[in-house]
């Protein structure tokens, strides 16, 4: 991996500081400088040892790992968080481009999670400080339509509202995202389908293999064998025949609500 990367492990239980323990043993380049069983001990550890990476329980006594990060104003150090449960958190670590793993943890998983970590540090655009503090916005948000999705650019990550998201567009292994009151789009360096896949719970629709959008930005509709559809940025996008179903569906279900 390169540099040798600093590590804290945070959890309240021994029994799993102990199996993070041996399986940071079969993972090159990576030096545990501390380990804390409950959240003070961790802020000490973290402010005297400064780390490049703490894996990070969430549910401990008294404190959580979140009330860990809140105490910390500044954060050079990426996070790993290890979960139970939780559902409403994970979706946050999603929409921020923080790494989890769920318990019990695989050491497959943890290796793959700690290599990510090592080549996202050797970028200079790398911002922990901005994805954690995005995720603690998006953690005390009520309202889910308040997250803010983290988007890898070329020049560091941008974290957009996803209520200002008009659309996403496939161009090969990048998406361009056009944005509400935005002249140009933010070209992405990851897949359509990644986002897919974190953005149809929240008005959504994938109606074409090339195209994600969001319903609320819809001007009309023109049926036709798949049909067109008209954005209010005045775009055109199609439906593809066998999307419009789903689409259609969708569009009912997201009408019901608003």
């Amino acid at each position: 991996m390169g540099k040798e990367l600093k590590t804290i492990i945070v959890e309240d239980e021994a029994r799993g500081r102990n199996a993070l323990k041996a399986m940071l043993n079969h993972i090159s380049d990576v030096k545990l400088i501390g380990e804390a069983s409950n959240v003070d001990e961790g802020i000490a550890l973290i402010e005297n040892g400064d780390p490049d990476l703490v894996l990070l329980d969430i549910e401990m006594p008294f404190k959580n790992g979140f009330d860990l990060l809140a105490a910390i104003p500044n954060r050079k150090f990426d996070v790993i968080f290890t979960t139970a449960y939780d559902s409403y958190a994970i979706r946050a670590f999603k929409f921020s481009a923080i790494d989890y793993l769920l318990k019990p943890i695989d050491p497959e998983e943890l290796k793959c999670a700690i290599e990510k970590t090592a080549s996202k540090r050797q970028n200079d655009i790398h911002q922990p400080q901005l994805q954690i503090n995005n995720l603690l916005e998006n953690l005390k948000s009520m309202n889910k339509q308040n997250f803010k999705l983290s988007l890898p650019t070329f020049e560091g990550s941008l974290f957009i509202p996803i209520d200002d998201i008009i659309r996403c567009e496939s161009d090969a292994n990048y998406t361009r995202f056009h944005i509400r009151n935005e002249t140009k789009p933010i070209m992405v360096s990851k897949t359509l389908k990644d986002y897919d896949e974190l953005l149809t719970d929240y008005g959504f629709c994938r109606v074409h293999h090339s195209h994600l959008i969001n319903l609320k930005f819809i001007k009309k509709y023109i049926k036709g064998e798949g049909g067109i559809v008209v954005m209010l940025d005045g775009a055109e996008v199609e439906v593809s025949r066998r999307k419009k179903e789903v689409f259609q569906k969708s569009l009912e279900k997201f009408a019901s609500i608003i």
